[in-house]
């Protein structure tokens, strides 16, 4: 499996811990019976657990180019050190900004996007290279 491709599955397992976050933020606020039952009434949250679900949204929103650009490198033969590179700094971005977008920081998280798009377009460069 190449390196593009072993960022491209990390950050597919990303999803698991971002769409649990939020859930978990929830349940230890309104307890068990909560979480196991349809939870039409959602609970009061502290502000973290808000920004959990919009790290997840955005994550969600993103890996879907992320994947096709990665994969259609991989597919027309244009994978190679630089698409390796960018995915890497892609990978590492992406989980900044969502690290840092649970945290509460701002600046970190708009600076982790911007560079997780520089990377994509660096991959999408390469697509015409």
């Amino acid at each position: 499996m190449t390196t593009d491709l072993i960022c491209l599955l990390i950050l597919a397992l990303w999803t698991l811990p971002l769409n649990h976050i939020p859930a978990i933020g929830r349940a230890s606020k309104a307890g068990l019976d909560w979480a196991m039952s349809n939870r039409d009434r959602q609970p009061e949250v502290p502000e973290w657990v808000g920004r959990a679900d919009r790290a997840q949204r955005n994550h969600l929103d993103n890996l879907a180019m992320i994947a096709s650009v990665i994969l259609i490198a991989q597919i027309t033969g244009k994978a190679d050190g630089t698409t390796a590179i960018a995915s890497i700094v892609l990978l590492l971005a992406r989980i900044a900004h969502s690290l840092t977008y649970l945290a509460g920081l701002p600046l970190p998280r708009s600076l982790s996007y911007f560079v997780s798009i520089a990377a994509l377009l660096t991959i999408v460069w390469r697509l015409f290279a």
